[in-house]
């Protein structure tokens, strides 16, 4: 078992060693951050090419070395390894956390799929808003959220592929902006399982077990979003 032979190689001091066989644990988790990094680019947040996934996943092995816990079970290890990517992110792009013990996630992401139920249409600079609002000027004072987002085309193809979009969407500049608005107005809890379905290539019973949901719940808000997206794009 991984656990245990992690937690051999922390009784040996061995991190070199400790740092090979975590990283074998979850190949994607470096992928994650370099994405997560990647649309805190694309979205201004951070300066180009300025942090390094690399240097962020060192930090995450590093922490969970120094705090390894022999009794920790594989999907705790699991959890803990995103849980702290996201916290390094969060400190170095100041976003709020996505995984929190001390809130009912499940409750939440009802909330937002009911709020995801709601018709939308979309208006001339392709942000897409709810009809109860066209007659409400005070839409357009739409907060601080960038009027045109474009991710990265790199981005945009893992998004479409997983979701099951065509690929015709890349060739219009117009739906390359709805795309981004799309994944930017995402509700939060239901971007953190969209960004570990797409991003790190986590299946529905690993996303559960990260976020301590429900399996039922993962499949609804994945098919939820392939829904919202496929309408709009």
């Amino acid at each position: 078992m991984i656990t245990k032979e992690l937690q051999q190689l922390r009784l040996e001091n061995n991190f070199k060693h400790f740092y090979v066989k975590i990283s074998s644990f979850i190949p994607s988790l470096k992928d994650f951050i370099a994405r997560k990094l990647n649309i805190a680019e694309d979205l201004g947040v951070i300066d180009k090419n300025f942090f390094n996934p690399n240097d962020i996943l060192d930090e995450v092995y590093l922490d969970v070395f120094e705090n390894f816990n022999n009794k920790i079970a594989k999907k705790d290890l699991r959890r803990m390894l995103f849980e702290k990517s996201v916290e390094k992110i969060d400190e170095i792009t100041i976003l709020g956390h996505q995984f929190e013990n001390n809130i009912n996630i499940g409750e939440i992401l009802k909330e937002e799929l009911q709020a995801m139920d709601e018709r939308y249409t979309v208006d001339g600079d392709g942000d897409f808003i709810l009809y109860e609002e066209l007659d409400d000027i005070s839409y357009h004072q739409n907060d601080f959220k960038p009027k045109h987002i474009l991710l990265d085309q790199s981005i945009e193809k893992l998004i479409t592929n997983k979701l099951n979009l065509e690929d015709l969407t890349l060739q219009s500049a117009k739906k390359r902006q709805l795309l981004g608005n799309l994944f930017f107005k995402m509700p939060p809890r239901s971007k953190a399982i969209i960004e570990l379905y797409v991003f790190a290539n986590q299946s529905v019973s690993e996303i559960s077990e990260i976020l301590i949901i429900e399996e039922l719940m993962v499949k609804e808000v994945v098919n939820k979003i392939k829904e919202k997206f496929g309408l709009f794009l």
